[in-house]
């Protein structure tokens, strides 16, 4: 009897040994399995979500002209809300400085453009908000130029911002369209300015004419990087070779959007002491293109 027993033990627990190694195959392929349907999935939805680069970018820029009066566009390229936006600042601004306030100009020229972007950002900022990040690039009329490419052109209206009178002096009376290359968009800008009155106002001119390259020839968006990287020695910027990149993905985007929108937007000043300083309008329209 026992050693009926003995066999039954012995045969159920050989039994149990050959049949656990299969039970643990099979659990080890089923988990297997079901961690690759799990991975199928996630790939799945990570493809239909994939972002396209540049497309989360935003990057704000103090664009300098260095000439015997500097002066300045503040731009923001928005790749989630596919828009580029330029401002035109009046060299006579007024910004806070240590020792007291001084123009924009005046501190591009004895200090820099990185510490004009610097006091710019600082007289924008409330005790609520920190400084925003501005990266500056400055360059001469003839840099700028070649940075965009001198043969890019472009057809401007006049009537956008001139009067008849002040159009009818300059030679577009008859026709108000200027056409005018990159290389000879310094000289328009200086024939627009020269009829306007009031710092805002001859300071837009310039956001004017760059927004109009923008808007009517994108791929200027999507070159712009490069430009600068092939006028490197001759331009000063904060930018690094990273930063540079990034900003390239995000005009790339930005160029081939059909809904980008290139504008400008004033920022309305007031006369003051020594120069010009925003008005609370002003105010508010630089620190949106610098939220």
């Amino acid at each position: 009897m026992r050693s009926h027993r003995g066999i039954f033990w012995y045969s159920l627990g050989l039994t149990l040994l050959l049949l656990l190694p299969m039970v643990l195959t099979v659990a080890f392929f089923a988990d297997q399995y079901q961690k690759q349907q799990l991975l199928r999935q996630a790939s799945a939805a990570d493809s239909t979500l994939r972002i396209e680069p540049g497309a989360q970018g935003v990057y704000r820029l103090l664009l300098i002209v260095q000439q015997e009066e500097p002066a300045f566009v503040l731009a923001r390229a928005d790749g989630p809300k596919q828009a580029v936006t330029l401002c035109a600042l009046p060299g006579s601004l007024l910004v806070n400085a240590p020792a007291g306030t001084t123009t924009l100009s005046e501190c591009a020229l004895s200090a820099g453009a990185g510490r004009a972007a610097q006091l710019l950002c600082g007289t924008v900022a409330t005790g609520e908000t920190a400084a925003p990040e501005l990266h500056y690039i400055a360059a001469t009329p003839a840099t700028w130029a070649a940075c965009a490419g001198k043969n890019a052109a472009v057809r401007f209206d006049t009537a956008a911002l001139l009067t008849p009178a002040a159009r009818e002096r300059l030679g577009y009376g008859d026709d108000p369209v200027a056409a005018c290359t990159a290389a000879q968009a310094g000289e328009l800008i200086a024939d627009l300015q020269g009829a306007l009155a009031g710092a805002g106002e001859s300071a837009d001119a310039r956001a004017a004419i760059w927004a109009a390259f923008a808007r009517q020839d994108p791929a200027l968006l999507a070159a712009f990087p490069t430009g600068l990287r092939s006028q490197s020695a001759r331009l000063l910027t904060d930018l690094l070779a990273a930063d540079l990149s990034a900003l390239e993905d995000t005009l790339t985007y930005l160029s081939t959007r059909p809904a980008l929108a290139v504008d400008y937007v004033t920022a309305e000043t007031a006369k003051a002491k020594g120069g010009v300083c925003l008005t609370d309008e002003g105010m508010a329209a630089v620190r949106d293109l610098l939220s």
